[in-house]
């Protein structure tokens, strides 16, 4: 019989709506109770005079639920229209008629993506709708459309891609969880790591920049952070601002090519699966070492790692060697039995299994001798084009750009990378240098200062800069001259506070920058847990230039005016408060 060339096939089509008709209109429903529904409803309770932001509100919670929407409908409508490869009777069946691979696999993609884009364009009309009279957002409710519309391509092409490389139903639906989480998972890992073997290790998953290739490796996470992660924000008076910004615009553009590319790829592996495949773990034959070897490293050192910590026994080489090595062996037999679906898989694997013990050792053991340079790398003065320090409790942040001041903060830096005693417990507090590189990068260390240890570090402390990060937190470029008003607010809950008038903000600069030159930098008490009760902030009119003081018991000329001005009576009454009272109390906003 000869094969029929056409772009889909309607005998087809209908077939597959009639099956995912209940999975389709209950996507649609959702959305129409959220959307039109929702805005029918908010709209009638609130003024005229809010009708627009209230739209905006809701439109942007639109598009901030929508990536969890589409997650699960992306792989579940795929699963839907191509379970059938799961099932080797059914591939049979559906490969004997007399259709081309190709028009049959584009039939099920215009059925799962052709029937969630009527359902949009639905909800869309009837969005606009429920807006009529009120000031119709056009542009906002066009953007919903368009995210919403290349969001579900994204995750249905990827769940698509699942079915198409594995041949059993619940070997998909971990590959499409694995897709969407291996990175991060990858990221934790390694950050798990690194925080064991390198001391001076400081990073986490939260430091992850919007472009780092992790999060562009997860797309639940890279839209969440454009579309539901602060990035979204409602229109004021200032005709500049956007419904989305730029980062959406562009993140949609990259994963709408990314779905169009994911969709042609399992276009030509369908032409190229085999259809005796079907029922298989994986439908490729080239995919089982590369499934082995993941599940075996990223299951041994990340399992390993969570019986160590579970044992209290992480920062042991021997127990930590000892889990991660069992573990994998476990995870790589283990992935290996589920895909050839048999318990009797050693005497294939076996040579991978010691290359797989030896790995681990020797990435674990490397990470143990700092063979990859981690500990000993400080940044060489002519590279460096801001350095960042921190000393993490209730002070501002010293930036400096100053060759001098660089150079004085690396010194210090040097001292701590050879500090070689470990002590025992937390003692003093830790701080943080980051520096930002002239081509692009940045380096951070943390580590502990402990009591004693400024005399050490004596040429970085006492630089200009680091003396007013100890008393303030101030806008880049603040001058004198900026300062027209500020505040104070004095005991928890407030128990007195007041404005204060230009020329007390002024004195208190003048004041603060007099005491700053003025400290003993090499006190021990400079760098304790002595809390200040009294909160001072400075700033302009307009409130975008400002400066949070933070006052010691070596402000003198600052706790003077104080006094002077009746504010406190004395200074006694302002350093009383442990560290977690006013952690509680007083929230100061680092300007850099």
């Amino acid at each position: 019989m000869l094969l029929t060339r056409s772009l889909y096939n309607p005998a087809l089509l209908r077939s597959d709506l009639r099956r995912c008709w209940p999975l389709l209109g209950g996507y649609t429903l959702l959305w129409l109770l959220f959307l039109p529904m929702n805005l029918w409803r908010n709209l009638t309770e609130t003024s005229p005079e809010f009708f627009r932001q209230t739209i905006e509100h809701i439109l942007s919670s639109a598009l901030a639920i929508s990536v969890w929407f589409n997650l699960l409908a992306g792989i579940v409508l795929a699963a839907a229209l191509f379970s059938y490869l799961s099932s080797t009777r059914a591939t049979y069946g559906l490969h004997s008629f007399p259709l081309r691979r190709s028009c049959q696999y584009r039939t099920h993609v215009l059925c799962g993506v052709g029937g969630v884009l009527c359902g949009d364009v639905v909800v869309f009309l009837l969005t606009v709708l429920a807006q009529a009279g009120r000031g119709v957002l056009w542009g906002e409710s066009l953007t919903w459309l368009l995210s919403t519309l290349v969001m579900f391509l994204l995750f249905f092409a990827l769940g698509v891609f699942c079915c198409t490389l594995t041949g059993w139903l619940p070997a998909a639906l971990v590959a499409y969880a694995g897709a969407n989480c291996v990175a991060v998972l990858a990221r934790l890992l390694m950050s798990a790591l690194c925080d064991i073997f390198y001391p001076s290790y400081n990073g986490s998953l939260l430091d992850l920049s919007g472009n780092d290739i992790v999060t562009w490796l997860t797309p639940v996470m890279r839209l969440n952070r454009s579309f539901g992660g602060g990035t979204i924000m409602y229109r004021t008076s200032n005709v500049n601002d956007t419904f989305v910004s730029t980062e959406a615009w562009v993140t949609m553009l990259v994963y709408g090519l990314v779905a169009v590319g994911l969709l042609v790829t399992s276009c030509v592996l369908c032409r190229i699966r085999r259809s005796e495949r079907s029922g298989d773990t994986l439908a490729f034959k080239p995919l089982q070492p590369v499934v082995r070897w993941l599940v075996g490293l990223l299951g041994g050192l990340g399992l390993g790692l969570f019986f160590a910590m579970l044992f209290g026994h992480a920062h042991a080489l021997g127990t930590l060697l000892a889990c991660t090595v069992v573990l994998g062996l476990v995870c790589m037999t283990g992935s290996q039995m589920l895909i050839a679906k048999t318990p009797r898989v050693f005497k294939k694997i076996w040579p991978e299994l010691i290359i797989l013990c030896v790995i681990i050792t020797g990435i674990l053991l490397s990470m143990k001798a700092d063979v990859f340079g981690y500990e000993s790398r400080i940044p060489k003065a002519d590279q460096v084009q801001t350095v960042r320090v921190n000393t993490n409790i209730q002070t501002g942040v010293c930036v400096t750009g100053d060759p001098a001041e660089i150079a004085a903060v690396l010194e210090a830096h040097k001292y701590f990378q050879s500090r070689t005693d470990n002590a025992d417990g937390f003692i003093g507090r830790p701080i943080t240098f980051t520096y930002i590189l002239k081509d692009g990068r940045t380096v951070t260390r943390r580590y502990d200062l402990r009591s004693g240890e400024q005399q050490y570090i004596l040429p970085m402390l006492e630089t200009d800069s680091f003396r007013r990060s100890m008393v303030m937190s101030e806008s880049t470029g603040l001058t004198l001259g900026d300062i027209q008003t500020g505040y104070y607010d004095l005991g928890k809950g407030g128990i007195k506070q007041d404005t204060l008038s230009q020329e007390q903000c002024r004195a208190l600069y003048e004041a603060i920058l007099e005491d700053a030159a003025a400290m003993d930098m090499s006190a021990v008490d400079l760098y304790g847990q002595e809390r200040c009760n009294l909160a001072i902030h400075l700033q302009n009119f307009q409130g975008d230039i400002s400066a949070d003081l933070f006052l010691n018991t070596q402000c003198t000329r600052t706790l003077q005016l104080l006094q002077d001005w009746d504010i406190i009576e004395n200074a006694e009454e302002i350093f009383n408060q442990t560290y977690e009272e006013s952690a509680d109390n007083v929230g100061i906003v680092a300007y850099e």
